[in-house]
């Protein structure tokens, strides 16, 4: 083999290992967009109780459960309503560092002053026909966070932050009445209040 065509043979192989080792790609991104998701759900619809007639104390107290199910981190706010005989109006309120959710009369709702009145903290049962207190003993937050819930005095309402997950909330309503609230004045009927979890605050 002569020289020439050696360095032919050289260049062809040359030529054919530089085709071999060449790369063509592209790249496709999948992509899908998760929205923030929260879902509170009540355990119970309604809790019923009695009231001892001669006291105003329950037979026992409320416990107030609420479910909530997230992706992402939400502040959440828990109110209560009860209604009058000109609207709902806010039902907890604060007292000496203790906070109370009020109960109304169905049938014989109550005017808004003896809301008002209970609410003053120096209530006089005669003033506030058709509307009982009772304190709130204890809201625990358990699962996907751990936190105690901060009562906003100003909005009348518990505020707390959850986390990704499922977190339980309890509030639980102690049987034993403000007294301040409670006397025959009060009618027989059902009392009640709404009590409200919401991403939304008042």
């Amino acid at each position: 083999m002569n020289k020439t065509k050696l360095f032919t043979s050289m260049l062809v192989l040359t030529a054919t290992c530089a085709c071999a080792q060449a790369e063509t790609f592209d790249t496709q991104i999948l992509q899908a967009t998760l929205a923030p998701y929260i879902d509170i759900k009540a355990e119970t619809n309604i809790q019923t109780k009695t009231i001892d007639p001669a006291t105003g104390n329950l037979d026992s107290g409320f416990s107030s459960v609420f479910t909530i199910r997230a992706n992402d981190e939400a502040n959440l706010y828990l109110t209560a309503k009860a209604d009058t005989a000109n609207g709902f109006e806010k039902a907890f309120f604060k007292k000496d560092g203790i906070v109370y959710v009020i109960l109304t009369n169905t049938t014989k709702k109550p005017a808004v002053a003896a809301l008002t009145d209970i609410k003053t903290g120096t209530a006089v049962p005669a003033n506030n026909a058709n509307a009982i207190a009772y304190p709130v003993s204890n809201i625990e937050i358990s699962g996907a966070t751990d936190v105690t819930p901060q009562y906003d005095d100003g909005k009348s309402q518990y505020e707390f932050k959850v986390n990704p997950g499922v977190t339980t909330a309890t509030t639980t309503i102690s049987s034993n009445v403000d007294s301040t609230t409670y006397s025959f004045d009060d009618n027989a009927g059902t009392y009640e209040a709404h009590v409200t979890l919401t991403d939304t605050t008042t």
